[in-house]
């Protein structure tokens, strides 16, 4: 192998060993073509010609042929998820009476054993940890800790621990409040009332302006009207038609004792008018805020909580895939700083379950943030407010590049590139509201050939932005091509004293180093990087290629699901979650080719490998693109799925065009 030996390369492949290619004239593969055909477009070759058969994956495919095929997924994922047909009590499944009388739940414990499916081990990962099951008799791995007379188990002495790693839960009084519109944002209401008032005046100021210089304009006029009709003297040469007409008009609104300036400020056409009232209209607005009362008096710079973003390695948040099981298994590999998946403010401010579900922490994650995602002032601001009240979390990231139609549509994510304005109060509410840094991540602009980046960085720092992540993407490119770091480069040299990291397309520590070293960041951000290969943090800080075994991934890939059970359950619906998000996870991390497979090291993240075989059987598995072979895998940790079970991928990462959301 030799890192230097670029002309192996070809455009677009990645550089595999010959002996691991796997030929056309090889029967698996019209085999392997065809499944993925039919999995992933629904069209199945059939017959398929040796010539038709390319030591290449097919194509690309048009952004319109994707969307549409994205949408199909995305439509027949809804119907294929398994519930459980009797949903027991919880208290009935640990053991215990119900005392709620409204409870919609089941407590037939007897019948509810009948139809329970069989245990899929005999090992609970909750069980062992915790000292008892939550999930008692729904667990599908009850065996471990139950007695032969169908009793409970309790390790009392575990359980005493009172173990507790995960963070961030939303209580049933706070989901009630917030669904009643009954919590109160004191903060968050005074400087939206401070806001209201500038509108407000800025809108008086400008009907004033207008007024005034419509009273100025008839003045004017019509004196001069009156000096035109009456003008019967002979004008000397030394003096103009208008001067004679200005001297009048002058004279005329001095005896009036009125005079009107205009003011050669920023605001053309704004006036001064002076009378015996003393009517001021200025351009210039004076600091609303000093006039109004506030419940507390805003921090100062100094006084707000500090973060060393500097060189450290921050893994992206990423929608779907980026959950907490995940960001375990890379804070294990080394990651410095993690951040939850987006969440929109509005779902948030709602109470929303689901949505507050994706700002749990687990405790090894010592520097963590919540993303958030929305397009009004007053949502953004409530939401920072009750954030910094009701969780541990060490800043808050705003997000300015979520490319999805349905975010953008409604002003969020890339949206809010083009309305600094809006921006800015956003930025400047949330930095008032809480003592957190405030971050943001954002992409170039919304149309490839007008970035906006170098315009809105310089003004982030007076916003109060702590630190800003640039991708080097437009929303117009979303994945397709490369991420632009020479325009990342540039915008560096604009963010003053304020911390820039750059986004995009590293797979390995020679892309980290280049790009700390070339391109004058402060820090990189791992996405699509980390979820190819989590162990790249372990790269990078020990500078090396790590060739990872077969048996290493696999054994990464157990902890998984381990930290999925205890995450999302080890019940049947838990167990279906762990089950469908690490099908979710295998959609990219097949794409991992491994170091000694290569004849060029470092692999790129855009280089599409050519059908290949690995070392040995389970890297040959580990390498498929085929979704029935990733719930195969599942099975080996998780148990048979359920006959409903059928894996369709929300991202089409085998498209090597678009992924998973970094937002």
């Amino acid at each position: 192998m030799n890192s230097s030996e670029e002309p192996l390369r070809r455009n677009g492949i990645a550089p595999i060993k010959q002996e691991y290619i796997i030929k056309k004239e090889d029967k698996f593969i019209k085999q392997e073509i065809a499944e993925i055909a039919e999995i992933g477009t629904g069209a199945v070759l059939e017959d398929t010609p040796d010539s038709a058969v390319s030591e290449e994956p097919p194509k690309k495919k048009s952004r319109i042929t994707r969307t549409r095929e994205s949408n199909k997924r995305y439509k027949e994922r809804a119907v294929k998820t398994f519930t459980e047909v009797k949903r027991l009590c919880h208290k009935t499944a640990i053991g215990e009476n119900c005392d709620f009388d409204q409870c919609k739940y089941d407590h037939d414990l007897t019948a509810f054993l009948e139809i329970k499916e069989k245990d899929l081990g005999d090992r609970c990962v909750n069980f062992e940890k915790f000292g008892k099951c939550r999930y008692g008799y729904k667990c599908r791995f009850s065996k471990s800790h139950m007695t032969p007379d169908g009793k409970l188990i309790v390790n009392e002495k575990l359980a005493s621990l009172g173990i507790v790693e995960e963070k961030n839960g939303l209580t049933h009084e706070m989901q009630k409040l917030l669904r009643k519109n009954l919590y109160r944002f004191p903060k968050s209401d005074s400087y939206l009332k401070e806001i209201d008032g500038e509108i407000s005046k800025q809108l008086e100021i400008e009907e004033q302006n207008k007024l005034a210089k419509l009273q100025a304009t008839d003045l004017v006029t019509d004196k001069s009207d009156q000096i035109t009709t009456s003008q019967n003297q002979v004008i000397t040469d030394d003096t103009s038609i208008t001067e004679i007409n200005i001297h009048h008009s002058t004279t005329e609104l001095n005896d009036k004792n009125l005079t009107v300036q205009t003011l050669g400020n920023d605001n053309e056409g704004a006036c001064e008018m002076k009378s015996d009232d003393t009517i001021l209209i200025r351009d210039k607005m004076e600091d609303f805020s000093a006039s109004t009362d506030t419940p507390d008096v805003p921090l100062r710079a100094c006084e707000k909580k500090k973060i060393s973003f500097k060189n450290k390695l921050y893994l992206a948040p990423l929608t779907t895939v980026g959950n907490l099981p995940f960001r375990r298994i890379c804070k294990e590999f080394g990651a410095d700083i993690t951040c939850g998946e987006m969440a929109m403010a509005t779902n948030l401010l709602q109470g929303q379950q689901s949505e507050w579900a994706l700002l749990k922490r687990h405790v090894s994650e010592d520097i963590f943030g919540v993303q958030i995602c929305g397009c009004k002032a007053q949502h953004m601001v409530k939401c920072a407010e009750v954030l910094i009240n009701e969780i541990e979390v060490d800043f808050i990231d705003v997000n300015l590049g979520c490319p999805i139609d349905l975010v953008y549509n409604k002003g969020g994510g890339t949206a809010l590139l083009r309305h600094d304005g809006r921006l800015g109060k956003i930025l400047r509410g949330m930095n008032r509201v809480t003592d957190l840094p405030i971050t943001v991540k954002l992409r170039t602009g919304i149309q490839d050939d007008t970035p906006v980046a170098h315009k809105l960085v310089p003004k982030f720092e007076n916003w109060g932005v702590s630190m800003a992540t640039l991708h080097g993407r437009s929303r117009q490119q979303r994945y397709t091509k490369l991420a632009d770091w020479k325009y990342i480069s540039k915008v560096s040299f604009t963010a003053n004293e304020m911390p820039l990291f750059g986004n995009g397309d590293v797979l390995g520590y020679t892309d980290y180093y280049e790009h700390i070293e070339k391109h004058h960041v402060d820090g990189v951000m791992i996405g699509r990087g980390a979820l190819i290969k989590p162990w790249i943090f372990d790269e990078i800080k020990s500078r090396r290629h790590y060739d990872i075994s077969s048996r290493e991934r696999l054994d990464i890939l157990k902890k998984y699901c381990d930290y999925g059970m205890e995450h999302w359950g080890s019940d049947s619906i838990g167990i279906n979650q762990t089950r469908r998000f690490f099908c979710e996870w295998m959609s990219f991390l097949y794409r991992y080719i491994p170091v000694g497979l290569l004849e060029v090291l470092p692999q790129r993240i855009n280089e599409r490998p050519p059908f290949f075989r690995g070392r040995d059987e389970l890297e040959t598995l580990l390498a498929s693109g085929n979704s029935n072979d990733w719930v195969k895998l599942s099975e080996m940790f998780l148990g048979p799925a359920h006959e409903s079970f059928k894996f369709v991928p929300k991202h089409a990462s085998n498209s090597y065009e678009t992924s998973s959301y970094e937002g």
